[in-house]
């Protein structure tokens, strides 16, 4: 049996925006809606082969999104995987539902390594400044998404905080113009190697766009990264395990499942 844990913005499912900039040769499909409005779609060559991929590996979704985001994905849902994992390491799903000892694990290993949350916020009072700052999320009671104008922010200023909030237990990383503050313990990888105890798999295959998939990556039997994500630009190393993929948006999706197809038929046929 193949484990395999992938990322699923602009890895597996993607925005109205990178469809356009990275436009797909067959049609089309909604896989996610929000107040009557399509936010995520893949194709419908893409869909049916995650489909196959879900009935013939221990597919597992791997998100940053908080829960509820994960759940409006309604494409997801009808999947119904065994596991899924979002907040970025913060919740196991089994069967849909919290797994309530990796929670409260988590919650021991975050208050032995960080500062708390009040304390965070009282130290990053000193740093933000409201010419750069523009809205702000806490997601799942867990991290922080904030919302910046990176015309404003300095590099100067960003690589401050990073290193002040870095010896004080926090992770703090800049995608875009979203500026994350994560507990150093609160990953993906970590997420998934609890979740390994109790699951029965030959091959891991892990699947991931951006920097915060490199744990994950990393940790894999054999990975898979898209030329649009970031990771190749920010990754510490060069992994091994991973093929760095010529391809760019669907085109990088319908390879990778095909690959994780065909690796799960020959196990099947061996």
């Amino acid at each position: 049996m193949i484990l395999f844990t992938s990322d699923l913005d602009r890895t597996l499912i993607y925005s109205k925006r990178m469809m356009e900039m990275f436009p797909p040769i067959s049609e089309t499909v909604e896989v996610e809606q929000k107040a009557n409005e399509t936010m995520s779609m893949m194709t419908k060559e893409t869909a049916i082969l995650l489909q196959q991929v879900q009935q013939q590996t221990l597919f597992v979704p791997v998100t940053t999104r908080a829960l509820h985001q994960y759940k409006r994905i309604h494409f997801m849902n009808d999947l119904d995987p065994a596991f899924a994992i979002t907040s970025n390491g913060g919740t196991i799903l089994e069967k849909g539902q919290p797994y309530d000892k990796w929670t409260k694990t988590l919650c021991r290993r975050i208050e032995d390594s960080s500062i708390p949350r009040e304390d965070m916020l009282h130290l990053f009072q000193t740093f933000k400044s409201d010419a750069w700052l523009q809205r702000s999320f806490y997601v799942d009671d867990l991290f922080y998404v904030h919302h910046v104008d990176v015309n404003v922010l300095q590099q100067a200023d960003l690589h401050a905080i990073v290193q002040e909030f870095d010896a004080h237990g926090w992770y703090v990383l800049l995608q875009g113009k979203k500026l994350y503050f994560m507990p150093k313990v609160l990953t993906k990888e970590a997420a998934i190697e609890y979740m390994m105890e109790f699951c029965t798999y030959d091959v891991h295959i892990a699947a991931g766009d951006s920097i915060m998939d490199y744990g994950m990556l990393k940790m894999a039997d054999l990975a898979f990264t898209p030329n649009h994500g970031d990771l190749k630009d920010k990754q510490p190393k060069v992994l091994s395990n991973t093929t760095y993929s010529p391809y760019d948006g669907e085109a990088f999706t319908q390879h990778l499942l095909q690959t994780v197809l065909q690796m799960a038929t020959q196990q099947t046929v061996v």
